[in-house]
């Protein structure tokens, strides 16, 4: 489900549907939004409605869109141009995937407004102690969701932020206003302002979330709170708040100790190990989208037929630390795979091969997954990144204990520059999960594509084993909507993009 918006104002459509551009219309079927939380049951369907939209705005193309057009996979001969424009880097601002993830976020941020305005509008002097304290909760909820679409919005739409604060952050949307006024439309913030706003919002989310976390939770709790701090205090260069968060986590959550079978579990069974926030799914009503992206392309009968594959440098990048890298031997699967007609051996991504119990049959692959919005792994990684960057303490300690979890036999050590093993950790433990161009920019590393595991394979084996683009190139962040553009006066387009 990848619903459009036009603007930022837009009526947050309450049966998670919008009808017309009209920002005066409402989805037929819906309640009148004066009335729409007045019992605690009311309350339980609008926070139902923001769960469903986090599933389905956490996997698809929201996650492998940014993988694709990074330097990780090669598209091949056959991929049929699937993902094509944003593979090549000709994205405009009025194609669909920037309109996607700006439509998805503002709507589910609209929902969120709406949410909050209610329940602090309601009247509960009836209600039971325990319907007060979950409507509390569910506000809290809230302010989470508020906080976490916006901070993906300014990692999308925005430079990285150190050194560029007072560049051009995004519209931050507090308050539920549908409006066709275009004179109330909002303009585009610094991105000081725009994270100062994220990390207040993230407070208030702690206030009212105080829900102790646990392993594999698929509600939002006090420990994904923190989580959500760690990472924007870590976008927005603040490390002794990104360190102090995160490491508060690293006790509650254990890795799975180099176990094999345990690893394999938690990515193709959603054994919820290592999660801090696992959204549900269950099948057939609550399916989440498919993670797959052509990674694999596999049909029952007739094998595989990926349209992307991972670069030659991303497979060496474990072997050269560490043939038996769990993250290699069950995430990057070497078989037969179908290119134009030919069969040849490479290394297909594994990570998502889609949850056995999400599906009808073997034979009705549809790749989905429980969305994993924070893991642990992350977390170490954050710890490492935000000790070397602030000076809090030895960075080599945490990216150890994350290779020691990930590597059978693995016994600590490392060398070189800290800076560069992080990102290459990051690459080995979040590849396919979306963070690869945000980790660019925030690094200052340029984008360069590599050689292929066959270059024959491949797409313009020419172009595509030398494309490059600066961590600095424009087109590093996403075009505002055309049609956000068109419709309001008072925001600015990204630079180099035409208006």
């Amino acid at each position: 489900m990848k619903t459009r918006i036009l603007t930022t104002s837009v009526i947050a459509a309450l049966a998670l549907s919008v009808t017309s551009c009209n920002m005066d219309l409402r989805p037929y079927g819906t309640i009148e939004p004066d009335n729409a939380l007045q019992t605690i049951d009311d309350a339980q369907r609008l926070r139902n409605g923001l769960y469903v939209f986090m599933r389905s705005y956490s996997g698809g193309v929201f996650a492998n869109r940014d993988e694709v057009r990074s330097d990780e996979f090669h598209a091949l001969a056959s991929f049929g141009n699937n993902g094509g424009k944003v593979y090549n880097w000709i994205v405009t601002s009025a194609d669909s995937d920037p309109q996607s993830i700006w439509g998805g976020s503002y709507q589910t941020i609209a929902n969120a407004n709406f949410f909050i305005e209610k329940a602090r509008a309601v009247n509960t002097e009836e209600w039971s102690e325990e319907d007060k304290a979950n409507l509390q909760l569910w506000m809290g909820e809230a302010f989470f969701f508020r906080a976490y679409y916006h901070l993906e919005l300014a990692e999308n739409f925005c430079l990285d932020y150190v050194g560029n604060e007072q560049s051009l952050g995004i519209p931050y949307m507090t308050v539920y206003n549908p409006t066709s006024d275009q004179s109330q439309y909002p303009s585009r913030p610094t991105l000081e302002e725009t994270f100062a706003n994220i990390m207040s919002d993230i407070d208030s989310a702690a206030k009212y979330v105080t829900t102790p976390g646990a392993v594999g939770s698929m509600w939002v709790t006090a420990d994904a709170v923190t989580a959500l701090r760690a990472r924007a205090a870590l976008e927005s260069g603040d490390y002794q708040t990104a360190f102090s968060a995160a490491s508060s986590l690293l006790p509650t959550y254990p890795l799975v100790a180099a176990d094999t079978a345990e690893f394999r579990k938690m990515w193709h069974e959603d054994s919820g190990k290592e999660c801090i926030l696992q959204l549900t799914g269950s099948y057939p009503n609550e399916v989440p989208t498919s993670f797959d992206f052509g990674y694999l392309g596999y049909t029952h009968g007739q094998g595989f037929r990926p349209n992307y594959v991972p670069e030659q440098w991303v497979l060496e990048l474990y072997t050269n630390l560490n043939p038996q890298d769990m993250r290699y031997t069950v995430l990057m699967r070497q078989d037969s795979a179908n290119v134009s007609g030919t069969n040849y051996m490479m290394y297909m991504f594994n990570k998502f091969p889609g949850n056995p119990a999400l599906r009808q049959s073997i034979s009705s692959m549809n790749y989905a997954h429980k969305p994993k919005i924070f893991r642990i792994g992350e977390m170490y990684l954050i710890c490492a990144e935000a000790a070397q960057r602030g000076g809090l303490g030895d960075p080599w300690t945490y990216i150890n204990q994350l290779r020691e979890s990930r590597i059978p036999g693995y016994t600590g050590g490392g060398s070189g520059d800290a800076l560069t093993e992080i990102l290459n950790e990051r690459v080995r433990e979040l590849i396919g999960e979306g963070f690869r161009i945000q980790d660019l920019k925030r690094f200052h590393v340029d984008l360069q594509r590599r050689a292929a595991q066959i270059p024959e394979t491949i797409y313009l084996p020419e172009t595509n084993q030398d494309f490059f683009r600066s961590y600095t190139h424009y087109q590093m962040t996403w075009p505002i909507p055309q049609a956000e553009i068109y419709a309001n006066p008072h925001i600015q387009q990204n630079p180099g993009y035409a208006e």
